[in-house]
């Protein structure tokens, strides 16, 4: 029969405490004109966020994560917006905006290059050596995570995809431990990102 290692409790309670401090704390609908003054973007992302509920409650959401972050707009011929993506904790700027890119494309599902970074903010917390780690550790959680991996014994694995580390697990067997993980990978991913393989496994 197989265990989860700490890295699935770790993943759920990140969810819950994240969800738990949005409802608190953030609000939902289009932003007033007094909020977007508060932040040093475009005009026409403000004007967007004045009208677009959709995109306001992404953007709610984004400005609630902290570290290296950045947020995407996929704005159609017309000028419109039709697709965001963000992305937050990454290990460096440049990982964030990459990440935000890729995220609002495969959201926009179109072929045009149409995504542009409208938001995005820094941290001074201390890098990590990415060649310490799997290419697949692109945020400062994954690196945790992928620590919790070392340091567990027995038979294990863990996986992910291009977005990050998304599950570990332990089995009676490296085979069994590797399917659990893939199984939980595909629940914690998002439906752009559900090419989970396993990054390594004993």
């Amino acid at each position: 029969m197989s265990r989860t290692f700490p890295l699935k409790a770790a993943l759920t309670v990140s969810a819950v405490v994240f969800l738990s401090a949005c409802s608190n704390v953030q609000k939902q609908g289009v932003f007033s004109q007094a909020e977007v003054e508060h932040h040093d973007i475009r005009p026409t992302f403000s004007h967007a966020l004045e009208r677009e509920e959709w995109l306001a409650n992404e953007y709610r959401k984004y400005l609630a994560t902290k570290g290296n972050k950045a947020f995407a707009v996929y704005w159609d011929g017309l000028g419109y917006p039709s697709a965001s993506g963000y992305s937050d904790d990454k290990l460096s700027m440049t990982i964030a905006r990459k990440e935000a890119l890729r995220l609002c494309q495969a959201y926009s599902q179109s072929q045009r290059q149409y995504c542009v970074i409208e938001d995005e903010k820094g941290t001074d917390r201390e890098p990590l050596r990415s060649t310490d780690f799997p290419k697949e550790v692109i945020a400062y959680r994954d690196a945790d995570h992928w620590q919790e991996y070392v340091s567990t014994r027995g038979h294990k694995a863990i996986a992910g995809n291009q977005s990050g580390i998304k599950a570990g697990s332990k089995g009676a067997s490296q085979a069994e431990a590797e399917q659990k993980a893939l199984e939980q990978c595909r629940e914690n991913a998002s439906y752009v990102s559900l090419d989970c393989y396993i990054i390594a496994s004993e």
